[in-house]
């Protein structure tokens, strides 16, 4: 309920037409036409020309989820955005409140511990993560991110479903495993592309049992997302990975990352130190009791743009997750208290911690990234950090409280003021905030 209120501005906003929100619905229209052009008064200023043709370089996934509902509600053509992020919003919460769960069970704490610590964090991931902000504002810059962390953290929880289970369930859980992998590479490859690492592990793992059904369970699902992938890359860019920004009509990204590349590892210490800075927000003792904004970049930073978008930092955003991370590490190199299945996932997971880091701008939306690889050492932590996590489990819950007064006024403070926002949608923000409210002239 409350992730609706948050995403429909208090369940009264639902049929909106977000910024670029009808860009979706033209490329499912087109997709039902055998093409994968875009069209231009839909995609506005995000197009990307190639040899005359409109084309858009968001995943597919929402624009494959709109054709079936303008099937329906043809009505609604358009402004299916808020309805789309809050479906993915909750099963993001699910599918991180079973793997709570699935941790939990293993850990050796009393039962009302484990209720406790599990109930604080899956409110901690709604409130004290950048799920708030995903939901808060569903343009389509966002609406593929929350989809892909959503599928992703999905695909984890079955890819752990599937080491204890049997006969039909193995079936199901590699079945579920391979979809929302699937899910989450055409929402956004960089969510995707640690599953098609995790996929063989999977595949290694299966008994002669039942071989030929699990693997066809675990295998097409996901190797046809893949193949859709390469061909629509290819037909939209002439690229079988996508990754080009040489037809962007913004001169200043297409430009540099032209000239320096749309991801480059010397990045990631820049990137590292901006997502996961100590500098705290503004405090003010007075509504808006926190004011955050974009802020400057040093000179020698190489990034496309001379400032970050990252309005809050990890450690404030999510500062319990960031203690849970670095005590799931600790346990996934010390000897004997994880297998080689738990470090092959977290291989693979920080490989698009890694990515992300490197990529060639710097914004609070691009963090989610960050999270399948926190929240996968978290689930690590709370399955094997014994007596560590018995002493700590009062210190996370109370970080958890602060994240989330800090990431919720943060956050609403951002919204009351970003200009992509509806007046109505900044005023509901501003309220939370404790911000003047916004004149609806």
């Amino acid at each position: 309920m409350l992730l609706w209120v948050f995403a429909t501005t208090g369940g009264r906003q639902i049929f909106v037409k977000e910024v670029l929100g009808g860009a979706c619905d033209s490329q499912a229209e087109h997709f039902l036409r055998g093409d994968v052009d875009v069209d231009l008064d839909a995609i506005g200023h995000e197009a990307m020309i190639v040899n005359g043709k409109v084309r858009m370089y968001f995943g597919p996934f929402p624009a494959l989820l709109r054709i079936p509902l303008n099937f329906i509600y043809p009505a609604g053509h358009g402004k299916w955005s808020r309805i789309s992020g809050f479906c993915a919003g909750v099963m993001a919460l699910f599918a991180f409140a079973g793997l709570v769960r699935t941790a939990l069970c293993s850990s050796p704490l009393s039962s009302r511990a484990r209720n406790w610590l599990g109930n604080a964090c899956v409110i901690g991931f709604a409130l004290g993560s950048p799920l708030l902000l995903l939901l808060g504002n569903l343009s389509i810059y966002n609406e593929a991110i929350i989809w892909g962390l959503a599928l992703s953290l999905a695909a984890i929880f079955f890819a752990f479903r599937s080491r204890k289970a049997d006969g039909s369930a193995l079936t199901r859980a590699l079945l579920g495993f391979s979809v929302c992998a699937g899910g989450a590479l055409l929402s956004r490859v960089t969510f995707g592309a640690p599953f098609v690492l995790i996929a063989p592990l999977l595949a290694l793992r299966l008994s002669r049992e039942n071989r030929i059904t699990n693997l066809t369970a675990l295998l097409f699902p996901l190797g046809a997302a893949l193949a859709f992938h390469v061909w629509q890359s290819y037909a939209r860019f002439g690229s079988v990975t996508g990754a080009t920004y040489d037809f962007y009509i913004n001169p200043v990204h297409r430009e540099f990352a032209q000239q320096h590349g749309i991801f480059n590892l010397v990045r990631v210490p820049y990137s590292f130190a901006d997502y996961f800075s100590l500098i705290p927000p503004s405090f003010h003792l007075h509504a808006p009791f926190l004011r955050v904004d974009r802020h400057d970049l040093s000179n020698s930073a190489p990034f496309s743009l001379s400032f970050s978008e990252t309005f809050l930092s990890i450690p404030w955003c999510s500062g319990w997750l960031a203690l849970a991370t670095v005590m799931g590490v600790v346990c996934l190199v010390r000897r004997g208290r994880t297998d080689y299945f738990q470090r092959w996932i977290a291989v693979a997971l920080f490989a698009q911690f890694v990515c992300m880091l490197s990529y060639f701008a710097l914004a609070q939306r691009y963090a989610a990234d960050l999270y399948p690889f926190l929240i996968f050492c978290l689930v690590v932590f709370l399955s094997t950090g014994g007596i560590a996590l018995a002493r700590l489990r009062h210190l996370l819950i109370a970080l958890i409280a602060i994240s989330i007064v800090i990431n919720t006024l943060a956050t609403a403070f951002w919204l009351a003021s970003d200009p992509n926002l509806p007046a109505k949608t900044r005023t509901f923000w501003g309220v939370i905030a404790g911000k003047r409210p916004v004149s609806l002239n």
